[in-house]
């Protein structure tokens, strides 16, 4: 609950009963409960077609599925990168928000990005005839109830490279656990499955601000599984620092150079 208080979410203690009464699919072995009532949640592919269309809105030029093969540089500033489509893009500025695939920038940038990738599993499944209300975490998972009907189950914590496959003890864990929290699913259908590749940095802390050696190069990355939920907080401080040339003080303690004991940097502009 501490972990929780700086987030300035109202939250109360509540036994099982009460629990229940608020969520009644709950399992009885549930004695207690955090109720955090501004808790909330977003559908991430809708908010990525958001953010897109708005770019889109103010002039920006979006190419998916096109792959970068390197970058041109003049001493310590990149001009423009290449693609596998054979193109070479000018570019002013560059951000790193490669997710996952963040560390196939070192070779080319000569820094130390320590970004992996952390496997997770994720299952969509039908809501239970008695139909879940909240967003229920518990015994390392996340029930998310969409206006669909299906329930989100997630998800998996797994190093194990760039494997993508869903596997059948990933999928055993999350449905075993999801029963033990709402025993009605287990007669649900399951709706759908994946696996998405979340940036995982040694201390579980975004990789923010300029790169190291470069003039015009910035960091973001390494967020883990919110992502999604810091992106907005991300655009709007690496566009800061881009305009000004600052780093915006809240993005200062999660610089890719930050102090020993998190992780370190070796950058130089020697070439």
């Amino acid at each position: 609950m501490k972990a929780w208080q700086p987030l300035g979410l109202h939250m109360y203690w509540l036994t099982g009963e009460e629990a229940r009464q608020r969520e009644p699919a709950l399992s009885p072995d549930v004695r207690a409960g955090l109720y955090a009532p501004e808790e909330a949640q977003i559908k991430a592919p809708q908010v990525v077609k958001a953010f897109a269309q708005a770019a889109a809105n103010l002039g920006a030029t979006l190419r998916s599925h096109t792959r970068v093969t390197g970058v041109q540089h003049q001493q310590n500033k990149v001009t423009a990168i290449t693609t596998a489509q054979g193109e070479t893009l000018a570019c002013n500025h560059l951000v790193i928000a490669a997710g996952a695939w963040a560390a196939q920038w070192s070779e080319w940038l000569h820094i130390k990005l320590p970004v992996v990738p952390q496997r997770g599993q994720i299952l969509a499944l039908r809501q239970p005839a008695t139909p879940l209300r909240s967003i229920i975490f518990g015994e390392a998972i996340y029930l998310a109830p969409k206006q669909d009907g299906t329930v989100i189950v997630g998800a998996t914590r797994e190093e194990v490279g760039f494997e993508k496959h869903l596997t059948a003890g990933g999928v055993a864990w999350l449905l075993n656990t999801a029963a033990r929290l709402i025993p009605s699913l287990e007669q649900s259908d399951i709706e759908s499955m994946w696996v998405g590749l979340r940036p995982k940095t040694p201390d579980n802390q975004p990789i923010l601000g300029t790169a190291p050696g470069w003039e015009n190069v910035a960091l973001a990355t390494g967020h883990g599984s919110v992502g999604i939920l810091l992106s907005a907080i991300t655009g709007k401080t690496l566009a800061e620092l881009i305009v000004t040339g600052t780093a915006p003080e809240l993005i200062r303690p999660f610089a890719v150079d930050r102090p020993a004991g998190s992780i370190a940097a070796d950058a130089h502009s020697e070439w």
